[in-house]
């Protein structure tokens, strides 16, 4: 199994970082399909491929942690360029 982790420190509240955590999700699902679902204050991020990214906003920082089946293990320099471009562009 392969996996992504992203942490990115961020000077904005938790209800800004849930901002930035539903616009990454909406973003991914545009580029590349799959679903998004709340789970308390966290997000998962599905895709019937097997790939599965839970999303962590908290005050002060977001944490995105992706696991891919062997299968999808290809993608992931592709989705984790997506990941941090669009927190680059998100985050300035």
């Amino acid at each position: 199994m392969s996996t992504i982790h992203i942490c990115r420190e961020l000077d904005m509240q938790a209800d800004e970082c849930r901002e930035v955590a539903e616009d990454l999700l909406d973003q991914l699902v545009d580029h590349f399909g799959g679903s998004i679902q709340s789970e308390g204050e966290n997000y998962w991020y599905r895709h019937s491929t097997g790939i599965k990214a839970k999303v962590i906003p908290a005050d002060g920082e977001i944490s995105i942690d992706v696991k891919m089946g062997l299968l999808t293990r290809a993608m992931a320099p592709q989705l984790e360029r997506e990941i941090n471009r669009v927190l680059d562009e998100k985050l300035g």
